[in-house]
């Protein structure tokens, strides 16, 4: 397996982390409907779904409504796949690099998730309970 491979793979899955970290949250199925804008929800051509290359092609907008996409979206894709590269090129191919491929997979979705969903809310001032 060579690095350009181990890239193109982790842009792949850093794009289905991206449907993991939209659609987990609202309890939507992972698999359809077909990935979408969700400002307009046109669903998107397969042109509009290469990871990062779409991205920077569309200057970050939606090819039919021109609603800005969320740079989250090339941060997990970019991210994903330079994660998994550096893995590969510490372990290889190996049991080790593929368990921690799955746990950086796990923290990057629960983390967009987190980032995304303000799961964790600040405390509003003056609103907290005295006794």
């Amino acid at each position: 397996m060579t690095g350009i491979t181990v890239v193109l793979v982790g842009l792949a899955v850093g794009s289905f982390l991206n449907v993991c970290i939209d659609r987990l949250p609202a309890g939507q199925s992972l698999f359809t409907p077909r990935s979408h804008c969700p400002a307009c929800g046109v669903p998107l051509a397969t042109r509009d779904l290469v990871p990062v290359f779409s991205f920077l092609l569309l200057r970050g907008r939606c090819r039919h409504c021109s609603a800005p996409i969320p740079p989250r979206v090339v941060l997990v894709e970019a991210g994903t796949a330079l994660s998994l590269f550096a893995l590969w090129a510490r372990w290889g191919v190996s049991l080790v690099a593929t368990l921690l491929a799955l746990a950086f997979c796990v923290l990057i979705v629960a983390g967009g998730i987190f980032l995304e969903g303000h799961i964790v809310r600040r405390p509003c001032h003056g609103t907290e309970h005295r006794e």
